[in-house]
């Protein structure tokens, strides 16, 4: 077999990403979304940042 033939035909994976679509860039994408939403679900910046200003609002009896 020639380097002429073996170039011919696409490798494998170039084929299935053909029929089957590219699952890994889908994996990927999907990934960082979930990365993302996972990132903003457990920030808790803006609850501390409030419960801050609701202690700088409150009413203190001793000054």
């Amino acid at each position: 077999m020639s380097t002429a033939e073996i170039s011919d035909h696409p490798p494998i994976y170039d084929r299935l990403v053909k029929e089957r679509g590219d699952v890994l860039a889908e994996t990927r994408k999907v990934a960082e979304q979930t990365q993302a939403q996972a990132r903003q679900a457990l920030d808790w910046s803006s609850v501390r940042r409030s419960h801050k200003e609701r202690e700088e609002r409150a009413f203190s009896a001793f000054g």
